[in-house]
């Protein structure tokens, strides 16, 4: 796939009439075009091998093929090239069969010029434009901070963590366990003008509940019996910082009353202390319940609640960004196969449709573990999906399964006899997805070149279609 650049545009015409392209190239080359010429099938065939093509003029008569054939060929080896049919005069029926093959638009013979010149302008405007779309998709983020993911649900995370880390507000990180709330906590405090201090965090779950004031607030020497010295709570240590308070909604609601009055005044006094303690902090905190289910049961004081969300970030499930897990799987590899002194490299498209499949309960935690399970495990450079565990993979549709990939819409397959049927347009992208795995046998990174979109689109959409990778590649090595 090619990144868009700003140069001359690249017009090929395909003529087998020496004069017709001597006039057509004469014409364009004055309006800055780089134009290249061919006579037949062949030479297109060599062009698009060789170059990088922004318009093509096609003539629908070559001696060795014909053009609206050969539309369906262009736009197997480049989905979106425009192609200009160059028609005999009065050929409207095959210029109306080119448009319905594809073709961006027609010409007839003999030329008009200015019409030429208005088709060919479009056809390579549309191109750019569909180059800069896809170089801007290109530079789209797919790790920010410690977070992983190029998925349109973590691009909207990304965004609200910049807009916020510069900011004293408080944050509410809300999500199931495994979902990287704790993540996006650090990423907000590095992006925060109290980066150069570190982020104190607290897992309100994890300490006993007669244990957490004392580690939130601190205490003084001889305060309760075990109290033998003075201690430094975590608000003290987080002044000109960041403190993290995850899994909020199970600290006790008399602290929370207390947090509360911390968080209005942002200061408090150590347990036996007298002296009150004036911190600057900033508070983030997270919880994986759900916040008015929690308020509902007496979890989490609505007040506090209030206090805490000044925004909220949803961390959203690993199931609703499975586009993302091509990417975590390969980080995680190559992560722990090298702090394992592993030689694991490559994810072949079985296991990682596999994992595209899977459930992940766990979210991104779960994933993580399983790679790591299986890197330490096993030996190789490539992670079969016999290395994964089974339970991972519990009610994932049978290999053994009809390939469904070969149920195809009736009004798919007919949809160019019809001109007054509306074909669903998730029924054409179906299509689409089909006949570039078979073209490309099977292999999805491939496919998705041609289709231009990201490998992890393609595993997304061949899950959501529920296509059956296995079986487009038995049928096409048959």
């Amino acid at each position: 796939m090619m990144v868009y650049m700003k140069m001359n545009p690249q017009i090929l015409i395909v003529d087998d009439d020496e004069s017709i392209r001597g006039l057509i190239e004469s014409r364009l080359t004055g309006f800055g075009y780089q134009i290249h010429a061919e006579e037949n099938a062949a030479g297109l065939r060599r062009a698009l091998r060789e170059r990088s093509l922004n318009t093509i003029l096609l003539d629908i008569g070559l001696p060795d093929g014909n053009g609206i054939a050969l539309i369906k060929e262009i736009h197997e080896w480049e989905p979106e090239l425009p192609v200009i049919i160059i028609t005999a005069h009065g050929s409207i029926e095959q210029a109306v069969k080119a448009m319905r093959e594809g073709a961006f638009d027609f010409i007839s013979k003999p030329i008009d010029f200015n019409r030429l010149d208005v088709i060919v302008k479009n056809a390579v405007e549309h191109d750019q434009l569909k180059r800069r779309v896809h170089s801007l998709e290109l530079f789209r983020r797919h790790q920010f901070c410690d977070l992983i993911g190029g998925s349109p649900e973590m691009q909207v995370i990304y965004n609200i963590i910049e807009t916020v880390a510069p900011s004293r507000a408080s944050v509410l990180i809300t999500g199931e366990s495994g979902t990287g709330k704790e993540l996006a906590a650090r990423a907000i405090h590095q992006l925060s003008p109290r980066r150069a201090e570190e982020m104190i965090d607290v897992n309100c779950a994890a300490i006993p509940k007669d244990l957490l004031e004392s580690e939130l607030f601190g205490h003084e020497k001889n305060a309760f019996t075990g109290a033998n010295d003075q201690y430094i709570g975590r608000c003290e240590r987080a002044h000109n910082s960041t403190l993290f308070l995850d899994e909020i909604s199970e600290m006790d609601s008399n602290l929370q009353a207390k947090l509360l009055r911390f968080l209005q005044e942002l200061t408090f006094q150590r347990i036996g202390g007298r002296e009150s303690i004036k911190v600057d902090t900033r508070i983030i905190t997270a919880t994986n319940r759900d916040p008015a289910e929690a308020i509902r049961n007496h979890q989490l004081r609505e007040d506090l609640y209030y206090r805490l969300n000044v925004v909220n970030i949803a961390m959203p499930p690993l199931r609703k960004r499975s586009e993302d897990i091509p990417s975590l799987a390969e980080f995680f590899l190559r992560k722990y196969s090298d702090e394992n002194g592993k030689a694991f490299r490559t994810i072949p498209d079985d296991t990682m449709d596999a994992m595209m499949r899977a459930r992940w309960s766990g979210n991104v935690r779960e994933l993580e573990n399983t790679i790591y399970q299986a890197v330490v495990l096993n030996e190789g450079t490539v992670l079969e999906r016999s290395m994964l565990p089974d339970t991972v993979f519990n009610g994932i549709e049978s290999p053994s399964s009809p390939p469904t990939h070969t149920v195809r819409s009736q009004n798919v397959e007919n949809h160019t006899g019809n001109t007054l049927e509306i074909v669903p347009l998730d029924a054409l992208e179906r299509q689409a997805i089909e006949r570039a795995l078979e073209i490309t046998q099977g292999n999805v990174g491939l496919a998705a070149a041609k289709l231009r979109v990201s490998q992890a689109t393609m595993y997304r959409k061949i899950r959501d279609y529920n296509l059956n990778l296995k079986a487009i590649k038995k049928e096409n090595s048959d």
